[in-house]
């Protein structure tokens, strides 16, 4: 079994870089070599970005959730599964409060207002709005209003 030395690390970076990051499907020029805390071996080249993530995952998964490391992939798989079909299109509580907290915050007037009309605002309920707060109550009501 190979080691990697600390000066053969650079070379093998750019060696081995993916014109796509595998974890994240981003291209990058932030490449890092990955490897398991487990048991030391390289696992590939990888976005600094995506090193991270799985940094957090994995010391999550197997301090917090007391899981085995072997279990892991299959956890995720789980969660991918899970992600993609799991909705039962009833609108949460706080789910209301994040899309309405980032309804105001992340869209400028115009989009606001495009995004009201989207949801069926009338040129009435527009017209009353002066500024992102008053649009920001329109969209709740209007969203909760959809769901109820």
């Amino acid at each position: 079994m190979p080691y990697l030395s600390q000066r053969k690390i650079k070379e093998y970076r750019e060696e081995n870089k993916p014109s796509r990051c595998p974890i994240l499907n981003i291209k990058t020029d932030d490449w890092v070599v990955d490897h398991d805390h487990q048991t030391g071996f390289v696992r590939g080249v990888i976005s600094r970005q995506a090193n991270s993530l799985i940094g957090k995952i994995e010391n999550f998964y197997l301090g917090m959730c007391k899981g085995e490391k072997r279990k892991l992939p299959t956890s995720l798989e789980c969660i991918s599964f899970y992600l993609k079909h799991s909705n039962t299109n009833q609108l949460h509580h706080v789910g209301l409060n994040q899309l309405t907290k980032r309804f105001k915050n992340r869209l400028t007037s115009e989009e606001q207002v495009d995004t009201l009309v989207d949801i069926g605002a009338t040129k009435e309920e527009l017209n009353e709005c002066s500024n992102s707060n008053h649009r920001s109550k329109l969209f709740r009501k209007l969203t909760k209003t959809k769901y109820e």
